[in-house]
């Protein structure tokens, strides 16, 4: 009795939140806990946007903890018994409180853990994401850039000097790989103390996704397309080898005009002579107006330039689940930054297209999958003739370098799908054992799906740490190669339903806002692919656009 006494009084002075009182249904739950949750997130969005565009240390601090702050609201073991029994007990019918009921338990069960393991990951991953934005790369005694050495690798014809270059792409990967094995063992050990092996296997599972079923997808998609690959890899070498005077036998991962070899290499410099007179926002801006979304409000509060101690990478937020989107980027006048941008703003008008009457808990999309399959749809429209042929400083005379740039998006999606391949194998076998030797691991995927040859003098390397994924966005690139199997397969429904896959029409606009966008997080990804397409998730879409093989593949889902 005294107990529940001392509960009021601190909950009357705003000293304990709402939610911790004994909720008599779901629904009183809910009211109680979202204010707090939502706020919390909000707060959290605004210090990881401070971290990302400035690289303040303050900013660190803040973002681990808040992250640890928001962590600790799931928290709670007699909460999370609670939503289990009303689970159980079938007391909640309505489908969009069973919905949020289910999400819930999902976040709940994965915040489960030690307070002190939950607080050391958040602090942990806050000053990762610090270390990894204010590093850069050493080249020839200069500090550089990551689009500095996406230069040189673009331009330059010396082979010594593209090796220098891609060495010191890798540098970050040394310097960080401490801290991302710590993570990796901090977020198995979570991982374990939920009854998982590892943290891979729990994220896949939080995430609605069957780990056989994926594996059996993506081995299909790489053996469906293996010819197609081995025909493009052969195009590829053939023009390195000419382009750096050097035998098949010498070429090497520095001949990639990116340094993971995730990106076409061929014609870079070239193409990207498309779009030297282009501005890219306005181009985004004519884009996206013409499919009937208007981005202004979004650009004008994004962070498009590069500057000291920003994020190199880019990426999109919606800070409270309403109006406050932001993108960042480092653009360049590059095919590749208009591509980036489209693709970010993709995210954006999916963030903008949830319905406004969904409660907060549903207004995200259930699955990276279905926003990546936007974004990457929109991104892709920075290589096709038809969009191309519409940017304001198109003339005549680029129609032979617009036709190349339509035939390097197809070599694109072969080469990225196999680069998918390496990253999510390798972080499957990462999580599983971290202690192995991961260069060596790292390199015979590389070696197996992309074809790549492993360079000299790697053994005592971390090259599997300079990619940023690995330790900032884990358990999350397989999202990317589903995402494109499932642009294909918007792009053939709306060829159905609109007489055009073009997606520069009011009527793709509206199509995608209401089939794609408006349900939010109602049903799980795999219902949703189904709502938008009208059958499950394949690859067939995908191969008849960019391989020649085909056969039908099992339907992806839990």
């Amino acid at each position: 009795m005294l107990k529940q006494m001392l509960l009021s009084i601190l909950l009357s002075l705003g000293l304990v939140p709402a939610y911790a009182k004994e909720p008599t249904s779901f629904e009183s739950f809910l009211n109680a806990f979202v204010p707090e949750v939502s706020s919390k997130s909000k707060q959290l969005n605004q210090a990881y946007w401070i971290l990302a565009t400035t690289g303040s240390a303050d900013a660190a601090d803040l973002v681990g903890t808040l992250s640890t702050e928001l962590s600790m609201l799931f928290n709670n073991p007699k909460t999370y018994k609670l939503l289990l029994k009303w689970e159980k007990q079938g007391s909640v019918t309505d489908p969009i409180l069973k919905r949020q009921l289910q999400l819930l338990i999902y976040s709940f069960k994965e915040k489960a853990i030690p307070e002190n393991l939950l607080k050391e990951i958040a602090q942990k991953e806050a000053a990762l994401s610090y270390a990894h934005g204010n590093f850069r790369a050493n080249l020839q005694g200069k500090t550089v850039s990551e689009n500095d050495i996406l230069e040189v690798l673009k331009k330059e014809t010396n082979p010594s000097v593209r090796k220098e270059a891609w060495e010191a792409s890798k540098e970050v990967g040394q310097f960080l790989a401490p801290q991302i094995l710590e993570l990796v063992k901090l977020r198995n050990k979570a991982a374990k103390s939920l009854g998982y092996e590892n943290y891979f296997q729990m994220q896949l599972d939080l995430q609605e996704v069957n780990e056989k079923a994926l594996f059996d997808l993506l081995d299909q998609v790489a053996s469906r397309s293996d010819e197609s690959y081995q025909n493009t890899l052969i195009t590829i070498e053939e023009v390195q080898c000419k382009q750096f005077s050097v035998p098949g036998e010498e070429l090497g991962p520095w001949a990639w005009s990116e340094p993971f070899g995730q990106e076409d290499p061929l014609d870079r410099a070239e193409l990207d002579s498309l779009v030297a007179h282009t501005d890219l926002v306005e181009a985004t801006r004519q884009f996206y107006q013409k499919m009937g979304f208007q981005i202004e409000p979004i650009l004008q509060k994004s962070d498009l330039w590069e500057k000291p101690g920003k994020n190199q990478h880019a990426f999109c937020i919606n800070v409270d689940r309403d109006t406050d989107i932001r993108t960042l980027e480092n653009l360049k006048p590059t095919l590749k930054w208009l591509e980036t941008i489209l693709h970010e703003f993709g995210h954006a008008i999916y963030e903008q297209g949830f319905d406004e009457k969904l409660p907060w808990l549903l207004k995200q999309p259930p699955h990276m999958i279905t926003t990546e399959a936007m974004a990457l749809m929109a991104g892709r429209r920075a290589y096709l003739i038809s969009s191309l042929s519409k940017l304001p400083s198109y003339t005549s005379s680029q129609d032979t370098l617009i036709k190349k740039a339509q035939e390097s998006l197809s070599r694109r999606q072969l080469i990225f799908s196999r680069w998918v391949l390496v990253m999510t194998y390798f972080e499957r076998e990462l999580y599983r054992n971290p202690d192995q030797d991961l260069n060596t691991l790292w390199w015979s995927l590389v070696s197996k799906y992309q074809k790549i040859r492993t360079p000299k003098n790697r053994d005592s390397k971390c090259d599997w740490a300079a990619k940023y994924h690995i330790g900032l966005a884990p358990v999350y690139y397989y999202s990317y190669l589903l995402g494109e199997l499932f642009a294909s397969c918007m792009e053939e429904s709306l060829q159905e339903v609109t007489g055009s896959n073009s997606l520069e029409t009011t009527e793709a606009g509206r199509f995608l806002r209401e089939k794609l966008f408006s349900p939010g997080n109602r049903m799980n990804w795999s219902q949703l692919i189904e709502h938008v397409i009208g059958k499950p998730l394949s690859s067939d879409a995908w191969i008849r656009e960019f391989a020649t093989k085909q056969s039908s593949l099992p339907e992806m889902g839990k």
